[in-house]
């Protein structure tokens, strides 16, 4: 529901944008491919009649050449507010207007300081004349380029192109909220459970929701933004090369591809290394670049690449009965698609049409979303995990009772509080006597059968709060808090009696059990540690064995400070 939620909110939001925003019509030619006169010849109307027309979608930067292009109204201008020419899809190129009545040249690219704040940056903004006719020329100069790549420009009221922008603006700083307030979940979730997951999960998502800034131009309102105007595109090549092998990375891990899908595990691990390169180039001067474009139609084919084999194996580890591949699969495949399209259209030279423009913020934002609930999934799974693998740790597997380890963790803590608060405490040690032949005579899981149910018996005479273990074979301890001797007597003798009452009933026999029990304790003096508690219980329980069985003893030091 949210997914469709946001990319509804996406859709309505674009829709409004688009409809508040309609350019008026416009005449617009364009000099011949490799004529680039000086600006004077230009505006003075020199080459006027050299101008030739064209529709206004076959406005393209020119690969390796400049261009002019003459913009000229199909009507005087009477509205209100001022005229606006809007190029879109300029991206990182630079371009100079040469407008009446002085016709002084203007220059605007994406990255540039000192930018009109009123305006976003989704697009170059130039202000016209309030008087310009239909007859007057308007002439636009774009720079050669890397690659043939299209643009627009429109001319539209001040009044209306601000609404539209403002729309565009909320968008986008909604998206930009969603991304960084998930980098903040995971940035938390790293730092406090320190693991490796989360630390992928960040890195991912951070150039990520740098390229958003870097693409809307926002990054460069920032403090310290100026000081990125000089890399231009690279800044963009950077961020979006260095997040992909983090994101290759949190997909391994996540998806448990080592565990499920080793062959793929092992591919997509090779491939971030060529993003790493990538990466790394993305540093390099334009100048070593050679003023081509082969950086970005090597990111976006890898891209392609990537996609294809990350999805292929999210969908085989999903059908081999991953969770964590199913909500993978549901969160990165729409911006899988978004992007593919994107590189696509970008490899293709086209435009960049309205949905796709508010498509793909909205899907990375989507996936973002999705990812940082599925994290929250994986958190709770692997803390049941944790917690089941503690408690086995710490629990018999055939009584379920607290093993040796954990009992005598529990002693040295009662001991320790026992001490500092000044109490007593007792521990009385349980051997079944001569469980051996029960054993001989009726199998093993006769024998474990009787130990389970006289575990019970022993649990049913305790109090709440009283810990029962097993120590081992068919010897069982238990320690009582806050019990002096004459209280842990009772208690031993309640549990002889219970074990000796009643013939056991296992797998079809009856067996007749005992028990002898030794006690020791603490009470003010005493042990100094859980070793020693034990220590004299066991020797009570031996005194106990050679008295004939089936009774109890205590320790001589327990009673004497009892």
């Amino acid at each position: 529901m949210a997914a469709f939620a946001l990319l509804a909110f996406a859709q309505r939001g674009a829709a409004r944008v688009h409809a508040e925003s309609g350019p008026v019509s416009l005449h617009v030619s364009a000099l011949p491919e490799g004529v680039d006169p000086a600006a004077a010849a230009v505006t003075s109307g020199t080459f006027d009649a050299a101008f030739k027309p064209i529709k206004s979608d076959d406005l393209v930067f020119v690969k390796s050449v400049a261009r002019w292009y003459r913009l000229q109204l199909q009507a005087d201008w009477h509205e209100r507010s001022l005229p606006l020419l809007v190029i879109q899809n300029a991206r990182f190129q630079p371009v100079t207007l040469y407008a009446a009545p002085e016709f002084q040249p203007i220059s605007q690219y994406l990255a540039q300081s000192g930018r009109d704040p009123r305006f976003s940056r989704r697009a170059l903004v130039f202000e016209l004349s309030r008087n310009l006719g239909a007859a007057q020329s308007t002439y636009l100069r774009v720079p050669a380029s890397t690659k043939r790549t299209p643009f627009t420009a429109e001319v539209y009221s001040e009044e209306s192109y601000q609404a539209a922008d403002i729309g565009w603006a909320r968008l986008m700083t909604f998206f930009e909220a969603v991304q960084f307030t998930m980098i903040l979940v995971g940035l938390t979730l790293w730092v406090a459970l320190r693991e490796k997951l989360y630390g992928f999960f960040v890195g991912y998502l951070v150039p990520q929701f740098l390229y958003l800034m870097v693409s809307n131009g926002d990054i460069y309102l920032l403090p310290g933004g100026q000081w990125l105007e000089p890399w231009g595109i690279r800044a963009l090549w950077f961020v979006a090369a260095l997040s992909t092998p983090f994101a290759l990375s949190f997909l391994i891990e996540f998806c448990q591809m080592r565990r499920i899908v080793p062959h793929f595990a092992r591919v997509l691990s090779w491939l971030r290394m060529p993003w790493a390169v990538l990466t790394l180039t993305a540093l390099l001067p334009m100048s070593v670049h050679n003023g081509n474009s082969l950086q970005a139609d090597i990111g976006n084919m890898l891209y392609l690449i990537c996609g294809a084999v990350a999805i292929l194996a999210v969908v085989v580890a999903w059908r081999r009965g991953s969770v964590a591949a199913g909500i993978f699969l549901l969160a990165w495949s729409p911006q899988s698609v978004f992007t593919a399209l994107r590189a696509g259209q970008l490899l293709l030279r086209v435009p960049l049409p309205t949905w796709l423009e508010f498509g793909l913020p909205a899907v990375m934002s989507l996936s973002s979303l999705v990812l940082t609930l599925g994290l929250g999934v994986s958190t709770l799974q692997m803390r049941r995990e944790r917690d089941h693998a503690r408690d086995e740790a710490q629990h018999d597997a055939l009584t379920g009772l607290h093993n040796r380890r954990a009992l005598m963790v529990r002693i040295a803590e009662a001991l320790t509080a026992a001490r500092q608060a000044r109490q007593s405490l007792s521990l009385i040690f349980l051997d079944l006597d001569h469980f051996k032949i029960v054993n001989d005579l009726h199998g093993h899981l006769i024998g474990d059968a009787c130990l389970r149910i006289v575990a019970e018996r022993i649990q049913s005479e305790l109090r709440p709060g009283d810990i029962l273990a097993r120590w081992g074979g068919e010897e069982f301890v238990v320690l009582l808090l806050h019990t002096g001797r004459d209280e842990a007597e009772t208690i031993g003798e309640r549990i002889r009696c219970r074990v000796d009452s009643n013939t056991i009933q296992a797998g079809g026999e009856s067996v007749k059990l005992t028990v002898s029990l030794g006690i020791s304790g603490f009470a003010g003096a005493g042990p100094e540690s859980p070793e020693q508690l034990i220590e004299q219980a066991d020797a009570a329980l031996y005194r106990a064995k050679s008295d004939g069985r089936n009774c109890l003893v205590v320790h001589p030091t327990f009673a004497a400070t009892a």
